[in-house]
């Protein structure tokens, strides 16, 4: 895998140009290049504007319309209907659900796939709800302590920095 998104211009013919392979591609090669685990960023040749977002949006309708599913109808009506605030909310909430699900597989044990439900759901709990360790936590010394606050403060904050 590369560095970095892989630059792809739309033309005004609706082709699209991969920098990487100075070739066409189609949305399907474009689609196995995302499901290859690569990140793209598409930009109109011509005004350079980010046209990333409409794409993706474009293969999942087109191509891939059963994932539609995971958004629910009610949900999209509130999407619809909802003004500045509520959208900087909604944008808010997923940013942080990804970086969430970006940690999980980031962590996991064996880089096992997120693709398992129940692999990630244990994840989570786990990262909830560690096991307990022989010695309670009354038992240990000031010192050990101390170092365990230090330790979670520095996975607080690497958290954050990783989600902003």
């Amino acid at each position: 895998m590369q560095n970095g998104p892989i630059q792809i211009k739309r033309y005004p013919n609706r082709r699209y140009y991969a920098r990487h392979t100075s070739k066409y591609v189609s949305l399907q090669e474009i689609e196995k290049l995302i499901d290859g685990g690569q990140t793209v960023e598409i930009r109109d040749s011509q005004t350079g504007e980010d046209l990333t977002r409409s794409v993706l949006t474009q293969i999942i309708t087109d191509r891939q319309p059963e994932k539609m599913d995971l958004f629910p109808t009610d949900m999209l009506h509130f999407i619809v209907r909802s003004n500045d605030v509520m959208s900087s909310f909604l944008r808010d909430y997923f940013r942080h659900s990804l970086t969430y699900l970006d940690y999980l597989q980031q962590h996991s044990p064996a880089k096992q796939s997120l693709a398992q439900p129940m692999h990630w759901a244990k994840l989570w709990l786990d990262s909830i709800a560690p096991s307990p360790k022989k010695e309670s936590p009354r038992k240990q010394e000031p010192a050990e302590l101390t170092s365990r606050i230090e330790e979670l403060e520095q996975r607080i904050k690497q958290l954050e920095s990783n989600g902003h």
